[in-house]
């Protein structure tokens, strides 16, 4: 059975980082050595989702399928998905791939609509990224401003690779208490956030 999953990354957010133009000023996070992060399953996800009050009855759970993104044919086959909205309408993800060269596609379909913010002068931020084989991740916090029109894009992501696992955690907007709900989400995971 083939699913179309949505997110709030994606297309809509490589589009509209494309349009917008704001302040220079990019520094870099410290980098993250992936192979030392613990292993994540659905049990310790579910687990830290809990703990942000992410109730276990509210997840969208798909096993033992394969699942592409709205606008893109790519199909990414999974022993399990796991999303989640929090009531900050933060989104969470989780996904155990078939294999590891499938964890590195879904990687790199995320990673694409990042990649254009990385040192990028009209991006006001933190970033830090890195892409192996097996093991990558993204860490980036900032706004895209367009002064313009007088809207932004607002980034306090995270994003993980390893192994066979990509784990993903992306803010609703450019606030304090939306940010450490993603903040407390990765500390009990026990992975740097932005």
């Amino acid at each position: 059975m083939n699913t179309s999953k949505l997110m709030a990354t994606g297309a809509s957010f490589l589009a509209a980082a494309m349009l917008f133009a704001g302040c220079a000023g990019v520094t870099h996070e410290p980098k993250v050595d992936m192979a030392a992060q613990a292993d994540i399953d659905d049990a310790a996800f579910i687990a830290a989702l809990e703990k942000i009050g992410v109730d276990e009855s509210y997840l969208d759970v798909m096993t033992d399928t394969s699942f592409s993104f709205a606008g893109d044919s790519t199909d990414f086959e999974v022993v399990i998905n796991i999303d989640a909205t929090s009531d900050k309408e933060n989104q969470y993800s989780y996904t155990k791939c078939v294999d590891e060269a499938t964890a590195k596609a879904l990687f790199d379909f995320y990673y694409s609509d990042y990649e254009g913010l990385f040192d990028n002068k009209n991006f006001s931020g933190i970033s830090s990224h890195e892409v192996g084989s097996n093991t990558a991740y993204i860490l980036i916090d900032g706004r895209y401003d367009d002064q313009i029109a007088g809207t932004y894009t607002p980034y306090h992501d995270a994003i993980y690779l390893k192994g066979d696992t990509v784990i993903v955690a992306i803010s609703s907007d450019y606030d304090l208490t939306i940010e450490k709900e993603v903040n407390d989400f990765l500390d009990a995971l026990g992975y740097p956030h932005p």
